[in-house]
């Protein structure tokens, strides 16, 4: 097949040679002025000239700047634009990065920070009986802190008294410590009395009135400035570890109700929630809020104060963990 560069040789040359076959005319007398005229081998040389600077690539081809101040000028010497209807080229899609496998970087739970919720002056909730949800909250994660304890976990806890302590300080206590994980202990109450629900919370946003209510209420105490307001947001709506905080949430619901409904067979599994609280927001590593049981119903109050029934919560509360870190390091380290 002949290439680009041989057809323009051949076409070169049969114009040169046609030029040379053209017969000369009988010289005749010329009245006036006589034509100018060219020798063949002039017009064979421009022609050469010709098809080699159209056969020359365009990076070859010197490029002429026109300075001009009409820019009508400057428009018409321009080259033409791509037609409109031109499809567009279509662009490579990118590849939607896929989730880390846990295999791939090892990990273990070793200390773990266990937040009794409220305390001090904070009462939280408070039965018709006059129970409050600083005691349960904090008995039970004393019983919760020697289970871990005998099962191999290192526990540290944001109080272990009677004490008022701010959220903001809960948070830079797990931080400053390096923790695990962050278990924050509640017990909800709510208007409707008859109910005894069971629900667990990470964080992430949410348009749950009833959600956002209790969000609401625990946040009061917060303690952020106002100079922490996008801060907070990024970390509610972009916060990688939302992920990982739900399935310690799943782990952690699922064996409480598995446990506790033997023994509360009318109590409402919920299931696991987002929301925005603010003791969850600012920990950097995987936090649940878990509400173990519901001061409203006079039923539920009746439990709680059972040492017993605190004991099975807390031993529910020990399988949804140690659950969690076998399934994270897929060993079993920790069998019971």
């Amino acid at each position: 097949m002949e290439t680009l560069h041989t057809t323009k040789l051949r076409l070169v040359r049969e114009a040169i040679q046609h030029n040379l076959r053209v017969p000369r005319r009988i010289q005749r007398p010329v009245v006036g002025p006589r034509p100018l005229t060219a020798p063949v081998s002039v017009v064979g040389a421009l022609l050469i000239a010709s098809l080699v600077y159209l056969g020359l690539p365009p990076a070859a081809v010197p490029r002429v700047t026109v300075a001009s101040a009409n820019p009508a000028e400057v428009s018409a010497m321009a080259p033409p634009a791509a037609p409109a209807d031109r499809a567009p080229q279509p662009q490579l899609a990118r590849a939607t990065p896929r989730r880390l496998e846990r295999a791939v970087l090892p990990l273990s739970v070793k200390r773990i920070v266990l937040d009794p919720g409220h305390g001090g002056v904070q009462l939280g909730a408070t039965s018709d009986s006059g129970v409050s949800e600083k005691e349960i909250t904090l008995d039970i994660a004393l019983r919760l802190r020697q289970m871990l304890t005998d099962a191999g976990f290192e526990v540290l806890m944001t109080r272990d008294t009677d004490t008022t302590v701010s959220l903001e300080r809960r948070v830079a206590f797990a931080n400053a410590n390096r923790a695990d994980l962050f278990v924050s202990i509640h017990v909800n109450w709510i208007p409707r009395r008859e109910i005894r629900p069971l629900e667990t919370y990470h964080i992430g946003p949410t348009d749950d009135p009833a959600a956002l209510r209790l969000a609401s209420v625990e946040n009061r105490d917060s303690g952020y400035p106002l100079a922490a307001y996008r801060r907070l947001l990024e970390k509610i709506y972009m916060d990688a570890r939302r992920e990982e905080s739900g399935v310690l949430a799943r782990s952690i619901n699922g064996a409480l109700y598995r446990a506790m409904r033997e023994v509360n067979p009318r109590l409402e599994n919920r299931g696991v929630k987002m929301a925005p609280f603010a003791v969850l927001v600012g920990t950097e590593m995987p936090a649940i809020l878990v509400e173990v049981s519901c001061l409203s119903n006079e039923e539920d109050v009746s439990l709680l104060t059972k040492t017993d029934y605190r004991d099975k919560i807390a031993a529910a509360l020990l399988r949804g963990i140690r659950s969690y870190a076998n399934d994270l390091d897929g060993v079993g380290k920790r069998e019971g």
